[in-house]
């Protein structure tokens, strides 16, 4: 394989491999290209391309199907090989290879006799097509690099979060938002959700009858429900329709990352963390994820969040619906009822706020 570095040209400046057993088409094409500002070499057969293509780095080839010898197929295979990202455009005398072409990877075909405006509109479509391809592996290694430096980071931010746990630290607040943050730097809105969330959890855990001392823990857990997003990809997460099946078992695996971020601790803070990390999204009605835990089989603290968490989500804005009312919230929450959420606790969540002015 060449170790020359690919760049992604898709204007004039771009090399060309143009392999044809005719020299007449190869000079008509290089001269038709040269014109309009590409740099060329020509190959009469598969073996002396094959020599250029390892010796050499292009952009695009322009390759003949039927040559004495090996096809031109053949030829794509090794090439692809050679250079993954390389454009390639078939050249034939009749139309039946066009589907072949696509499923061996090459942009298109041309036919001959050849049209030279269509050559152009080819070469020029197949250049571009490459460079955005390059351009969104680039995108995409990047931020892979990014992610495994916020993680991390987030890591590094735990253990600190832990010690200061321990030591009941009043710095573990202003650390616990940082993290929380961290997780889920992608979306503006998180910070004053996590704030609001969190200030419900803790109110409905006061109204349930949990010790003062496990409320504050709360408040603060609460606010690392959602830590293993940090690792699902932008394009699921801020997918503005709806997932697919697969994108949506991505997404559901973001309870067990968190659990297991959090889990294996002294803090009190973070075990309880990873507690709500696991289990928000199980269901009452057992249908949830990622266990099925059905009514009290899931832990107070996850069915508290749950319910601060949809409450909160049903008044935002998000990609994909606007943010309800405070009442078009309630009655939503109302309908779920015994199937996702605890039907005592929510009882307890809108009777309070039902006694509290609209704000």
């Amino acid at each position: 394989m060449s170790s020359v570095v690919t760049f992604p040209r898709s204007g004039p400046g771009a090399r060309i491999l143009v392999v044809d057993d005719e020299e007449p088409i190869r000079r008509s094409l290089v001269r038709l290209l040269e014109r309009a500002g590409y740099e060329c070499a020509t190959a009469e057969d598969a073996p002396e391309a094959r020599r250029l293509l390892g010796a050499e780095t292009f952009d695009l080839m322009l390759c003949d199907v039927t040559m004495p010898g090996e096809s031109g197929f053949k030829l794509l295979a090794h090439a692809h090989q050679v250079d993954p990202d390389l454009a390639v455009i078939m050249i034939t005398a009749n139309d039946s290879p066009h589907a072949p072409a696509a499923r061996f990877g090459a942009y298109g075909c041309v036919l001959k006799p050849f049209d030279t405006n269509m050559i152009l509109i080819n070469v020029v479509g197949a250049l571009r097509q490459r460079s955005d391809r390059i351009a969104d592996e680039s995108r995409s290694s990047q931020s892979e690099m990014d992610l495994e430096g916020r993680v991390a980071a987030l890591g590094d931010a735990l253990v600190q979060l832990a010690r200061e746990d321990v030591a009941r630290s009043p710095s573990r607040e202003d650390t616990v938002r940082n993290v929380a943050r961290s997780a889920e730097w992608r979306d503006s809105d998180i910070p004053d959700h996590l704030e609001r969330m969190s200030a419900h959890a803790a109110r409905l855990a006061k109204l349930a009858g949990m010790p003062p001392g496990e409320v504050e823990i709360l408040r603060l857990a609460s606010q690392l429900h959602d830590i293993g997003k940090i690792g699902i990809p932008d394009a699921i997460l801020m997918k503005s329709r709806l997932l697919t099946d697969e994108e949506r078992q991505i997404m559901q695996g973001h309870t067990e990352v968190g659990f297991k971020l959090l889990e294996g601790t002294a803090s009190p803070l973070l075990r309880m963390g990873s507690i709500v990390a696991l289990s928000h999204h199980e269901r009452f009605d057992g249908n949830g994820y990622p266990h099925g835990l059905r009514g009290d089989a899931i832990p107070l603290e996850a069915r508290i969040v749950a319910i601060a968490d949809v409450f909160d989500a049903l008044r935002s804005k998000r990609p994909y619906k606007r943010a309800y009312s405070r009442n078009e919230s309630l009655e939503i929450l109302r309908v779920r009822r015994r199937a996702q959420l605890d039907p005592e606790l929510l009882d307890l969540f809108i009777h309070d706020l039902e006694s509290r002015p609209i704000n």
